[in-house]
């Protein structure tokens, strides 16, 4: 069975990534991971503000946790701290993914520079396929 792994980050990647996750999911009858990293710099410094933020994305991918459970899906979601890369590398390893599924960066934010080079230090480091979603518009 193909294993789909979303890789979240609090600010940089949207919600376009888990839905394309979502749809492909349900196509070829994948399982599919949610993984929400957390620097852990904050998990130090603000702990409200990590509340806050495990609370933000639980409830922006409830609905679409929801909506895979329903059409047969199974779908897990986890929260980690530590850095991104690292990560969901360690999450590649140990739970057999197939796929990542990670969210493109308007280059006009100022971080697609950094996350071409994130996608080299990832790629390099894993045995899967790797999905870049861009978002259209927003």
């Amino acid at each position: 069975m193909e294993k789909i792994l979303v890789g979240l980050y609090p600010g940089k990647t949207s919600l376009w990534a888990a839905v394309h996750a979502l749809n492909l999911s349900k196509r070829i009858k994948a399982r599919l991971y949610f993984l929400l990293v957390i620097n852990p710099k904050i998990k130090e410094s603000d702990q409200s503000l990590v509340r806050q933020v495990e609370a933000s994305t639980k409830s922006s991918l409830e609905a679409l946790i929801e909506e895979g459970i329903s059409d047969g899906i199974p779908v897990d979601y986890y929260i980690t701290y530590g850095q991104y890369d690292n990560e969901l590398v360690k999450f590649v390893k140990e739970n057999k993914i197939t796929m990542l599924v990670v969210g493109s960066p308007f280059p006009q934010d100022g971080h697609f520079e950094d996350f071409e080079e994130l996608l080299e230090k990832i790629r390099h480091r894993i045995d899967c396929r790797i999905e870049v979603v861009h978002e259209k518009n927003r």
